[in-house]
């Protein structure tokens, strides 16, 4: 997948006039801060040249994987959407998203860092049905409502004393559908299990991936995530000395309702495994973990499930 057309020529157009090795500079510490250092709600991201290596290097995969929960959320249920809600909206992925899947009459866009929601705004200038707000949710309350909200990978930044503080808050804000994207990692799919299992005792109904209104019978050491692959441009792979023209971005999400939704089905864990004659594959179904191998006797859904992937709906 790439994102649109339009975004890469605006963010091209931004960085332009500055010297790439200058940026690739910028793009490999800013890398080595988000591996090396602890994660607790401090800022990681907050002068112009950081945002900019951050839009090349971290944007494309933000899109890519909001748009694909999205999607997937949106075939399970796809109310009336007028209003969104995008909680620590960084430099503006989800609102391309947004805007890629909907047709929206306003969007709220909440983030706390300057450098990274003036770029937004410039990216986004041509929608003016979009409101900017600087706020920090630990410390402030969300007052917005909106039908849809959606927060990524933010959860992972906090601390874990104020993890669960903003989960109840981003609860309260949404009308119909609320989903939360974070990393394709054992850590990233913990934060997914407690917003879980907060929002059952919330009495809220789960959407996707899951396929049950239980908790996840996953064991401890494994996990749950889908795969997007993204492609990348000349300054994207510079950046990051790659000679690959995709990267595949993985990550964690669920997505909640408040009305009661069927959720019931097949999610594919893990890649098939294809074999000449058969494909093996791990699924989620109707909440159970479960093993089971496809056949060429059964010729349409061996050729359905051929073309699957991890995170997809059976």
């Amino acid at each position: 997948m790439k994102i649109p057309f339009e975004l890469e020529e605006r963010i091209e157009k931004e960085v332009e006039n500055i010297k790439l090795s200058d940026l690739k500079d910028v793009a490999k510490n800013l890398s080595n801060r988000y591996m090396n250092e602890k994660r607790e709600g401090q800022s990681l991201i907050n002068k112009r040249l950081e945002v900019l290596a951050y839009s090349i290097i971290r944007m494309p995969a933000t899109f890519c994987a909001i748009n694909k929960a999205l999607e997937e959320t949106l075939k399970r249920y796809n109310p009336t959407i007028e209003t969104a809600l995008d909680i620590g909206s960084g430099t503006g992925a989800g609102e391309w998203a947004i805007l890629n899947n909907l047709n929206i009459n306003k969007i709220t866009c909440i983030e706390r860092e300057e450098e990274m929601a003036s770029l937004a705004q410039k990216l986004l200038d041509m929608h003016k049905n979009i409101i900017w707000k600087s706020q920090d949710i630990i410390k402030n309350k969300i007052e917005d409502k909106a039908d849809l909200v959606i927060t990524s990978y933010m959860i992972n930044e906090l601390q874990e004393n104020m993890k669960e503080v903003a989960i109840k808050n981003i609860f309260e804000s949404f009308n119909k559908i609320a989903i939360f994207v974070e990393p394709g990692t054992p850590a990233g799919f913990n934060n997914i299990k407690r917003i879980q299992k907060m929002a059952l005792k919330n009495n809220l109904n789960i959407l996707a991936p899951c396929t049950s209104q239980n908790e996840c019978n996953l064991p401890e050491d494994d996990w749950c995530h889908s795969i997007i692959r993204v492609e990348r441009n000349k300054v994207h792979k510079f950046l990051k000395d790659a000679d690959a023209p995709y990267e595949d971005e993985k990550f964690s999400y669920i997505a909640i309702s408040k009305e009661k939704i069927d959720n019931s089905g097949s999610r594919i864990l893990r890649h098939p495994n294809i074999s000449s004659g058969y494909i093996k594959t791990k699924l989620c179904t109707n909440g159970n973990i479960e093993e089971k191998t496809f056949t060429k006797k059964e010729k349409e859904m061996f050729k359905k499930v051929k073309k699957l992937k991890c995170g997809d709906l059976l």
